[in-house]
């Protein structure tokens, strides 16, 4: 569906040239070119040229020296020669985070969310309780402690328990999170929060309790929330617009390092729609291109009370006086985001099947059936774009179920649906159901890689093997799109992943879900453009695109498949600017 439209874009786009060679009398001129490439156009028949002119932000030819030379007789304000170095377009992230709090973080080659200083590194036991130790030793008896860690370093049979963090902090309530689904609490912590050992869990969420029923300070998912209504707002540092703003070009500027020339993020909050609006109009040229999805809350990890989450939900839907597709070539507004289930690093993704060790649980469902249905039915009838987070299969059947009720009930022509995710291959059945309906997967790979260990955790050896299945939803006719969710962020890890199935352990996992390297390109070029309408405009380096493109330290296409992680992304440039760092 997404390939068959190139040759569209070629005759129809590709006249560009033509009008450029009218413009002047005396002989067109460019303002870029750029020669003595190894360019992979990534077009249909994933070509090879040599040289590209850029008019106007859009790349104006493509093709040979010869060719692009005799379009522009007059020349260009910039004519460099690449030195053979291997050109590509732009990768395009379908899942990344954006927030005021933090920076990114190297990890194994990739990218992590940041964390606060004084926990930053650590990475064993003792590197942790030593730098708790300094960080107490700040704030006076009584005062909030937050800490973060990366999930990715930490197994869940090996974080603190409350009494380990009780050990060097008995008197400052204590709270780490280790991803978005779980905190680590001290006994202070746990006691102001009205957590002991006959508190339930909520609808949602989880305490986690030691052989005697004692809460042994891992909460996850709605449980926070008993947390989050204690926490005093002087308990998390206190940052200004501007600083959230520069905090946040920071991270974007570390993204474009990667090489990523456009990114979807997913999920804000209606209230922070206009902060994030007003980073691009401020900001927007040295920036990625963004689609902004719109994140919806109506079920446990927000509301008590599903009707009062429908309600409510659907209320601030119809506030919105913009929706899917508006905006700009810089920053436009995409799809409504709502999260079905958890996630893999708690793991508490929704799972049709038990548990490994754990015969009685079958992980968080966060919005039900009867409150998805409403909301989506609703934002769907306005014209809105759905792209649902939903990791485990119990949710990925949900959601098809649920999406394909809705379509069925009111159909829409190229309405572009899709899911965040699906790591934990569907049946069959629902694999077909999505692709009877036009259900896109916007998947991450690397999740192999980060969050691996986890869903080894959870999943039994069969259903660990097809974790974050590509070639199985594609033969059944399912487009597919990739990105990273910051699991790590890297797309050149994401590629290796995508075609290797090398994951946390070094060990292959599932080879059968792997995809050629050329896919693995176009899955993260072209595929995400797709999914954001803009498959005309972006991901290829074909005339009248964005001349959004990068360069790298090798030709990907030539080097050992178990190298690729090992490239580097040595220039970046959007719309014909290169993006200074």
């Amino acid at each position: 569906m997404m390939m068959t439209r190139a040759p569209a874009i070629l005759a129809t786009l590709g006249a560009l040239t033509i009008l450029v060679l009218s413009a002047c009398d005396s002989g067109p001129r460019a303002d870029a070119i750029f020669v003595n490439a190894h360019v992979v156009t990534v077009d249909d028949d994933f070509a090879i040229a040599e040289a590209f002119a850029i008019v106007d932000g859009r790349f104006a030819t493509v093709g040979s020296e010869a060719e692009v030379r005799a379009a522009f007789p007059g020349g260009a304000d910039v004519d460099e020669d690449l030195g053979g170095g291997t050109v590509l377009p732009g990768f395009n992230d379908n899942h990344i985070h954006l927030g005021p709090g933090g920076t990114l973080q190297e990890w194994q080659g990739g990218l992590v969310p940041g964390l606060p200083e004084w926990s930053a590194n650590a990475v064993m036991m003792d590197d942790l309780l030593t730098a708790l130790a300094s960080e107490v030793a700040r704030h006076e008896p009584g005062t909030w402690v937050e800490g973060g860690l990366t999930r990715m370093d930490w197994p869940n049979d090996k974080v603190p328990t409350r009494w380990q963090l009780d050990e060097i902090a008995p008197n400052h309530p204590v709270y780490i999170t280790r991803g978005p689904h779980t905190y680590l609490l001290n006994s202070l912590a746990l006691r102001l929060a009205g957590i002991d050992r006959n508190t339930p869990d909520p609808e949602g969420g989880w305490i986690f309790r030691d052989a005697n029923g004692e809460p042994n300070g891992r909460v996850l998912e709605a449980a926070r929330r008993l947390v989050d209504r204690v926490i005093p707002e002087s308990a998390t540092p206190a940052r200004t617009a501007e600083d959230g703003m520069a905090s946040m070009r920071v991270s974007l500027g570390q993204l474009m390092a990667l090489g990523i020339t456009s990114v979807n993020i997913s999920g804000i909050r209606p209230t922070g729609v206009q902060a994030i609006r007003d980073l691009w109009t401020r900001y927007g040229e040295e920036l990625p291109r963004a689609t902004m999805q719109v994140r919806l809350s109506p079920g446990h990890d927000t509301y008590d009370d599903g009707e009062e989450g429908i309600g409510t939900e659907i209320a601030a839907l119809e506030a919105l006086d913009f929706k899917t597709g508006d905006g700009d070539d810089r920053f436009k507004i995409g799809a409504i985001k709502m999260s079905i289930d958890g996630g893999l690093s708690a793991p508490v993704f929704w799972s049709l099947e038990p548990y490994e060790g754990r015969p009685d649980f079958f992980g968080a469902i966060r919005i039900p059936d009867d409150i998805f249905y409403p909301v989506a039915k609703r934002a769907h009838e306005l014209g809105w774009q759905l792209g649902i987070h939903a990791m485990g299969d119990g949710a990925v059947k949900m959601v098809t179920e649920q999406m394909a009720r809705i379509l069925d009930e009111d159909p829409r022509d190229d309405h572009r649906h899709f899911m965040h995710h699906v790591a934990v291959k569907p049946p069959q059945e629902t694999i077909e159901l999505m692709a009877e309906h036009g259900i896109m997967v916007a998947s991450q790979p690397a999740f192999t890689v980060g969050l691996g260990a986890y869903a080894r955790e959870a999943l039994n050896d069969d259903r660990n093997a097809t974790q974050n299945p590509t070639k199985s939803l594609q033969n059944a006719g399912v487009v597919v799109s990739h990105g990273s969710d910051s699991a790590p962020y890297g797309p050149l890890i994401t590629i290796w992943t995508a075609t290797t199935r090398i994951g946390f352990d070094g060990q292959v996992h599932g080879p059968e879900e792997a995809v050629s390297l050329e896919e693995a390109i176009r899955l993260h070029t072209r595929a995400p453009a797709y999914f954001n309408f803009d498959e005309e405009k972006k991901g290829a380096i074909l005339a009248g695109m964005y001349a959004d493109f990068i360069l790298l330290s090798d030709d990907i296409l030539s080097v050992a498949p178990e190298a690729i992680r090992d490239l580097t992304v040595t220039r970046t440039f959007v719309g014909g600017r290169e993006i200074v760092r």
